[in-house]
């Protein structure tokens, strides 16, 4: 798989390859990138491994998610890009609606929780911008799963862009990173819903944009998205991003990657220029973490 910015005079041309990709032939060659140094800031700064967790103990020898390198680097500002992928699954539209839940909820951010003496508990950061708020949700609240499509996304604004198609990235204020993910089966389990791992599923939003891309076929798992409606309404979905396809998701839309499986390459910007409000999805009444929210991935 290759993502490659297209050749204008504006930008500066970056390619990366990763292992089952297609190569470039020799004529086609480009001279060899160069890291400056706030590339090599920004990849440093998101590296990340998550073991498993039993109680308030990690089992460092078990790692259930980690970094595997960097795929590009984004520029500030709109840059112009191509997917090219070795394969592609096709994907048929079942339905023009789509399959959403609508919820009366709560968003405290971090300083609010604390206010209202809400207690966010969790071991570690499962996202990596450190301290967490709370979405107080009611019982029974879960999340309907469906294949991502170009026109399902649409409900939230995002896009699904599919192999050789051309697009843009508009990111204002940071340069970002795409890294490569690797989130094994047990991620779900054993870190992220453990309350001293990473306390719950989670949601956040944030100053940059994200694109998500399966890098095999055995991916999957789901990516929560979400948008407020109306003051304390908001619709939720999880999606499956079909492999042959990325995923554009806007800068601060709602959204949570943790409930993915296998390995995907995306979009992080360093922490210490980014600016996120990240939420665990806590139930209202115990004021501790949704249960059931997202469910678990079947091959």
């Amino acid at each position: 798989m290759i993502v490659e910015q297209l050749d204008f005079p504006a930008y500066k041309t970056v390619s990366r390859q990763i292992k089952g990709g297609i190569g470039m032939g020799d004529k086609e060659k480009k001279p060899k990138y160069q890291k400056g140094l706030l590339e090599k800031a920004v990849v440093e700064s998101v590296q990340i491994t998550r073991y498993a967790v039993k109680g308030k103990h990690e089992n460092k020898h078990k790692v259930v998610l980690s970094t595997d390198g960097e795929i590009a680097f984004v520029e500030k500002g709109v840059t112009n890009w191509k997917l090219d992928l070795t394969a592609k699954k096709a994907i048929t539209l079942s339905r023009t609606d789509t399959p959403h839940v609508a919820v009366k909820a709560r968003w405290y951010t971090t300083q609010e929780a604390l206010e209202k003496g809400i207690e966010v508990v969790y071991g570690g950061s499962a996202n990596t911008f450190g301290s967490l708020g709370a979405l107080l949700v009611p019982d029974g609240f879960n999340i309907p799963t469906v294949m991502a499509t170009a026109e399902n996304v649409k409900h939230y604004d995002l896009q699904l862009i599919a192999s050789g198609e051309d697009f843009a990235i508009s990111t204002d204020q940071f340069q970002i990173a795409m890294m490569k993910y690797d989130y094994s089966g047990d991620y779900k389990k054993d870190f992220l819903m453990q309350k001293y791992g990473g306390g719950g599923v989670f949601v956040e939003t944030h100053n940059f944009p994200h694109i998500h891309i399966p890098l095999n076929e055995e991916c999957g798992g789901y990516i929560v998205i979400g948008k407020q409606v109306t003051a304390g309404l908001f619709n939720f979905t999880a999606f499956q991003i079909p492999y042959g396809f990325a995923l554009y998701t806007p800068s601060y839309t709602i959204h949570g990657d943790g409930t993915l499986v296998g390995e995907y390459g995306f979009t992080v910007a360093d922490s210490a220029m980014a600016h996120a409000d990240t939420v665990l999805i806590y139930n209202k009444e115990r004021l501790s973490m949704a249960r059931n929210v997202v469910p678990n991935w079947k091959a």
